[in-house]
């Protein structure tokens, strides 16, 4: 046997003997680390959801969260880094996101859930059990909004080398016959140099940036930056699915009782919060203080009877104070709340790092007497939330200005030949290439385009 055909027989069965570009065996240790680990996964999530007594598993299971997509990409490659570039992929996962937002709507979340008639429904425990009254710090809504960030994230990496490359360096030297198949395309025979000249001054009335191609091409553009229109349309899905999944891991909204004078800590015990979730650990020496509560009436009257008095606003006095020392204190109405921010200024420039206690509701109790009832909130991740939707603006009003190109040269005959091509907005493009071309011609006199 000759060594050629000994030597393609051995690459045949290397061949054979690989999936996806891996060997079999590396292939099967892959795969079968990524399913250990989303059985891992589901169990730990069910446990951990079901029992409000569970400790706080949310880092191990964002970690697992991770560890499984990386697990199923080394194990098939190429493959599911094509469906993680897939735009049809984040376009699914935005409509099922959105889906869920506008279920997480109607349908009542937290502790509003026991004042309607959802407890009574047969099939309250397996609702609650998979965080339909908590939707959006429920493990599946995470799942989603881990999907969508990956989908994005690898988006953006594939295309912003290309699209700075394209604004930092255009193409400017071309051949003829790309100039010839643009979408917009003319040809004026026998003006030479003569033709250069009018056109670029021309497209420079016109507001076009012209660059001069080493190969005598020249390419006019405007909108040179509009490519990263796409790119801040991308980071700020990107950043807002951040914020969500910070909000939710870290934050969390939950309410605090307090009677009229009392003095309680701001602990786990105390601060009823759904899903297990623990105190923030830079807060949780706090100690929250009900000074005196309030009570405005007002009085009913039947004609200039008064008949009884109904409540018009009510506040409660509150203090925090952290290591006998106290933070800051404020009277809290209904729609006015007692904002506290970390004395770490960059964590809270940051993630928006503020506690807030909302005046919430009260009751009467027959030991204590008024008791306040506080709604406290926690949502570290909604400055990026708040900036992820500033560049939704920006890239969707970026994408008013497309990028407009026109090169133009000497053919090898003497003939001018021009060509454009927009990325957007294309029949504006060709009525404003048509009166570009009508100018032209005009300025070289009897010359006709074709």
């Amino acid at each position: 046997m000759s060594t050629d055909k000994a030597a393609a027989i051995s690459e045949k069965t290397k061949t054979e003997n690989t999936i996806f570009g891996k060997s079999t065996s590396d292939f099967l240790i892959l795969l079968i680390t990524a399913v250990t680990m989303l059985i891992l996964n589901i169990v730990l999530s069910i446990a951990y959801y079901r029992s409000a007594t569970a400790p706080d598993l949310r880092w191990l299971l964002a970690f697992l969260d991770i560890a499984v997509i990386l697990a199923f990409y080394g194990a098939f490659g190429g493959r599911v880094k094509r469906v993680l570039l897939s735009m049809k992929l984040a376009l699914t996962m935005l409509f099922v996101i959105l889906i869920f937002a506008i279920l997480g709507t109607l349908i009542p979340q937290g502790e509003t859930v026991l004042d309607t008639d959802w407890p009574q429904n047969p099939l309250y425990s397996f609702y609650t059990h998979v965080g339909l009254f908590d939707m959006y710090y429920s493990r599946w809504f995470l799942a989603l909004l881990y999907l969508l960030g990956f989908n994005i994230s690898f988006c953006l990496f594939d295309r912003l080398p290309t699209t700075f490359r394209r604004a930092l360096r255009p193409r400017t030297d071309v051949k003829d016959i790309f100039v010839r198949k643009c979408p917009n395309n003319a040809v004026f025979d026998g003006v030479g140099e003569e033709g250069m000249e009018v056109t670029r001054k021309i497209l420079a009335g016109h507001h076009f940036h012209i660059h001069s191609g080493a190969t005598g091409s020249v390419l006019a553009e405007k909108g040179r930056w509009s490519g990263l229109a796409s790119i801040a349309f991308h980071l700020s899905f990107l950043l807002i699915a951040i914020g969500a999944i910070i909000t939710a891991m870290l934050g969390f909204e939950g309410t605090l009782q307090i009677p009229d004078g009392k003095t309680i800590s701001f602990s786990k015990e105390n601060l009823r919060i759904p899903g297990g979730k623990s105190v923030p650990s830079q807060y949780a020496d706090l100690r929250v203080t009900n000074h005196a509560f309030k009570i405005d009436s007002t009085p009913v009257k039947e004609g200039e009877r008064i008949t009884g008095y109904r409540t018009s606003l009510y506040s409660s006095d509150l203090e925090l104070t952290q290591n006998g020392e106290s933070l800051v204190s404020k009277t809290i109405t209904v729609n006015d709340p007692l904002r506290f921010s970390s004395s770490n200024w960059l964590l809270t420039l940051i993630t928006s790092s503020k506690i807030n206690f909302h005046q919430n509701s009260y009751f009467r109790d027959e030991v204590f007497g008024y008791i306040t009832v506080l709604q406290v909130t926690y949502k570290p991740g909604k400055s990026l939330i708040y900036v992820g939707f500033g560049l939704m603006m920006i890239g969707i009003c970026a994408l008013y200005f497309p990028h407009r190109r026109i090169w133009f040269k000497t053919g090898e005959a003497g003939e001018l030949l021009i060509g454009g091509r927009s990325n957007r907005s294309r029949v504006s493009f060709q009525r404003e290439f048509d009166r570009t071309v009508s100018e032209i011609r005009l300025t070289l006199g009897k010359q006709e385009a074709r």
